[in-house]
């Protein structure tokens, strides 16, 4: 993203505090806080006749808030994950948020290193982001983070929208190469317990132009959750032709006041680009199954025995199933 964009922004934010501090009650003093978050597992995987059994921290979150008016704030916070570098899982550690935000209750503006919308909202619908990530994250479709600016605003106790111009490529590739993305995204919330969310994307010159759409649909109550969205790229990477789409259907259903039974249905497809034989996605399209049930002790930890399975759309690829024991606790 062009410096001068973010700059003008931050600027404006910082002119934003200046003016809103006198507005802040005479009780609120500047201060922060620290919060973490870790997820774990223990699971044994199953692939044709090979299975491997395996302890992990898959995720750790650490990060610290500061508030410099009632209105005004910032957030940095590391990201320590896992990844397979030359077939061998490692872990690394990156920057993921680094942002200034204004926020009234109405308008929000956030600018920097910042998380995206999308994702929120969609984590938040489904609930089990420590077990599976939404379908249009793992998909590779858009990415968590990125750097840029984002601003959404309340149109109403119904409605909101969210806008966001950013970089494109995530919070692990900052480096400049011309080209920035536009994201556009509306929550309705037409009566109690219903939520109905939209969002578009598009990135790079016409003809080739990468377009991600979304719509999602949901149930979201004390007893019962459930909900389906469906998802579509034209255009992969930019490249012409590199079309996928897919949906998800989703539930949760609290059995008691502690105790959650949970599953998700996933299908990704892609088409078959034009003088090829096969989808060119085709090493990762299929349905994607995840179950289990959900044991919270105490606030802030949850604890879920869970089956997930990979059903390959590819004729003689095996099915990969998981049983597990997934953990997360946050402060």
């Amino acid at each position: 993203m062009n410096i001068k964009y973010l700059s003008a922004v931050i600027s404006f934010m910082v002119l934003i505090s200046s003016a809103t501090v006198a507005q802040d009650s005479d009780d609120f003093k500047p201060g922060g806080k620290l919060f973490g978050m870790l997820f774990a597992n223990y699971h044994t995987t199953f692939e044709g006749v090979d299975n491997n059994a395996a302890f992990e921290v898959t995720r750790s979150f650490l990060g610290f808030d500061y508030f410099f008016s009632e209105k005004i704030s910032s957030r940095i916070m590391y990201d320590g994950t896992t990844e397979v570098i030359n077939d061998k899982t490692i872990y690394s550690a990156y920057l993921r948020n680094a942002y200034l935000q204004y926020d009234d209750g109405r308008i929000l503006v956030r600018g920097g290193l910042i998380g995206i919308e999308q994702i929120s909202m969609m984590e938040k619908i489904w609930g089990y982001r420590f077990l599976a990530r939404p379908p249009i994250d793992y998909a590779g479709m858009i990415q968590v983070a990125d750097l840029g600016v984002m601003t959404k605003f309340n149109a109403g106790k119904k409605v909101s929208f969210d806008l966001s111009l950013i970089n494109g490529r995530g919070f692990k590739d900052l480096a400049s190469n011309g080209t920035v993305k536009f994201t556009a995204g509306a929550t309705l919330t037409p009566v109690e317990n219903v939520t109905i969310r939209g969002y578009y994307d598009l990135m790079g010159p016409s003809g080739r132009m990468q377009r991600t759409a979304s719509i999602t649909a949901a149930w979201t109550g004390p007893k019962l959750t459930a909900g389906a969205e469906y998802l579509r790229q034209d255009n992969h990477l930019k490249i012409s032709g590199n079309n996928y789409s897919g949906f998800s259907i989703f539930t949760r259903v609290r059995l008691a006041d502690r105790v959650v039974l949970f599953a998700r249905y996933d299908n990704i497809n892609s088409v078959i680009p034009e003088d090829e034989t096969e989808p060119w996605n085709i090493d990762r399209d299929g349905s994607y199954l995840f179950a289990g049930i959900e044991y919270s002790p105490v606030r802030n930890i949850r604890i879920s025995p869970n089956f997930s399975g990979y059903f390959p759309a590819s004729d003689g690829s095996d099915m990969i199933s998981t049983i597990g024991l997934n953990i997360e606790a946050k402060f």
